[in-house]
């Protein structure tokens, strides 16, 4: 009895999860399904997102009409820059977090964790102010700046967790032979945490990437500023005469392939930091 009790609540569990997955998987289906079709066929079968034969001509259209290599650039400079302002930023903060003691300690690790809580989007009028008064407008500098906060307090809170369970007899014996604390961030807390940080790293790049209001607002006056997700709304996305959508759909596409094979490469190492977390914090 019990056994059977077991079996239904596992076939139980399965059906939730693969319902789940379809729902999440569902709308890339029909992405790249629909971005395969000719344009005239885009809207026939709409329950039917691929048809066969499969037609290249959206993607060809789109790489003959967008500079995607420009955009691409773009994108993977903008996402880069944030990438590694955060890691710059969190790791000697999550290691003085984890292995100093001074005032107002916990205070300020309260605050960092309260950052969490604030929407970047409420702070777009004052960035953009303090961007224009810069004269960064319609530059990746300026596009990257402001963004080092988002996120920020995730990341050192993570690595924070990750540095508070690597042993101290090693750290203490490497200050026993001279070593001081910039050598032992660098030499040995750095490489025994090299999974968290590639986590932390994989993370905000995906974030950065996936960006399309900050990068509209800061770089969307200059052309030659346009990531691939801003370039794909403003040059496929016609208000008044309506939307190509099988050339947006494949722009769209090919922006997200690049944030997708990250992930896929990088899941078992994501996945293991997320569940080391949870288990040390």
């Amino acid at each position: 009895m019990n056994t059977q009790i077991r079996n239904n609540g596992l076939w139980f569990s399965r059906a939730i999860l693969i319902f789940t997955c379809t729902l999440v998987l569902l709308p890339v289906i029909y992405q790249f399904g629909i971005s395969l079709k000719p344009p005239d066929q885009v809207f026939a079968q709409p329950l039917a997102p691929i048809q066969f034969p499969l037609s290249f001509e959206n993607y060809q259209n789109v790489l003959n009409e967008m500079p995607v290599l420009r955009y691409l650039l773009n994108s993977f400079l903008f996402s880069a820059g944030v990438t590694l302002g955060q890691l710059a930023l969190a790791l000697p903060a999550a290691y003085a977090f984890a292995y100093y003691q001074f005032r107002f300690k916990n205070l300020l690790l309260g605050l960092v964790l309260l950052s969490l809580m604030v929407p970047f989007v409420v702070t777009y009028i004052p960035n953009y102010l303090l961007i224009a008064n810069w004269r960064l407008l319609n530059t990746l500098p300026g596009m990257i700046l402001p963004m080092l906060g988002v996120s920020l307090g995730f990341g050192i809170f993570l690595l924070r967790q990750h540095f508070l369970s690597f042993p101290r007899e090693v750290t203490e014996a490497a200050m026993i032979d001279g070593a001081d604390r910039l050598q032992i961030l660098r030499f040995i807390i750095i490489p025994a945490n090299l999974s968290p940080i590639v986590a932390v790293a994989v993370y905000v790049l995906i974030n950065s990437w996936n960006q399309f209001i900050w990068p509209l607002l800061i770089g969307g006056g200059k052309e030659e500023s346009y990531t691939l997700t801003v370039a794909v709304q403003l040059l496929y996305a016609n208000p008044e005469g309506g939307a190509w959508w099988g050339r947006m759909l494949a722009a769209s596409a090919l922006t997200s392939l690049p944030t997708l094979l990250m992930y896929l490469l990088m899941r078992k190492m994501i996945l293991r930091t997320f569940v080391e977390g949870a288990v040390k914090g």
